[in-house]
């Protein structure tokens, strides 16, 4: 395969809020899934720092913006999540509601595509990495996996790619499978990026376990099988 650009981002960075923002959401549950992906940004820094490429992040928690929802999604301003209630966005008027999406939402989602176009253009292809995780004890009798590779099986060069890396990943002796826990094909960046620009563009969203990311050396270990994946492109 010739050589591709690749892009890479991490939707769910940060637990954090804006300053002077109160969402009502107590601090346990600020940490917790329902407002984050613990370790997505360890190993999604690690690999900027292989390649030397920089990560779109997001700066603040998914329950004040969702950056994995397209601007028009009911859940990119989410009243509830992960069935914990965000007290703050439940009374937002429809310009409140906008305000943040044109101050946080929209730069995020038009530097991305502006950074895979860019790839694009120059390279013929880009592969798109998104780094998330997952919490294992919100379905403990199936999500018993380390981590899942995300993407549409019907896009030639995304199926390709994925069926690559999740070979390297079960060669390295890690539990792997394809669009789980989510389907690929759900509302999120890459697949509104794949809608968008077509063939030439692979996105794939990456989930590790928590039972991975928290254990101790869990990042780099599957940071390390990602960068070596990076290598072949």
């Amino acid at each position: 395969m010739a050589v591709i650009g690749l892009v890479l981002s991490c939707e769910h960075a940060s637990w954090t809020l804006p300053p002077g923002i109160d969402l009502g959401v107590p601090l346990d549950v600020l940490r917790s899934q329902a407002s984050w992906d613990h370790g997505a940004l360890d190993i999604a820094t690690r690999l900027s720092e292989a390649v030397g490429l920089p990560v779109h992040a997001s700066a603040f928690s998914r329950m004040f913006v969702d950056l994995n929802r397209p601007a028009d999604h009911p859940n990119a301003i989410p009243q509830v999540s992960y069935g914990a209630i965000v007290p703050g966005n439940a009374t937002l008027t429809p310009g409140d509601r906008q305000g943040r999406i044109d101050g946080f939402h929209r730069p995020y989602w038009d530097a991305v595509r502006r950074d895979v176009t860019a790839r694009i253009q120059d390279r013929g292809a880009v592969l798109h990495f998104c780094s998330h995780s997952f919490d294992p004890a919100l379905d403990p009798a199936q999500r018993t996996y380390d981590v899942g590779v995300l993407y549409d099986p019907g896009h030639a060069l995304e199926a390709q790619l994925s069926e690559r890396l999740m070979f390297q990943f079960r060669r390295a002796g890690f539990d792997v499978r394809a669009n789980q826990p989510y389907p690929g094909t759900g509302p999120a960046i890459c697949t509104s990026l794949r809608h968008e620009l077509g063939a030439p563009y692979a996105g794939i969203q990456f989930e590790t376990s928590h039972a991975v990311t928290y254990r101790t050396g869990g990042c780099a270990r599957v940071a390390d099988v990602i960068a070596e994946f990076f290598e072949t492109l």
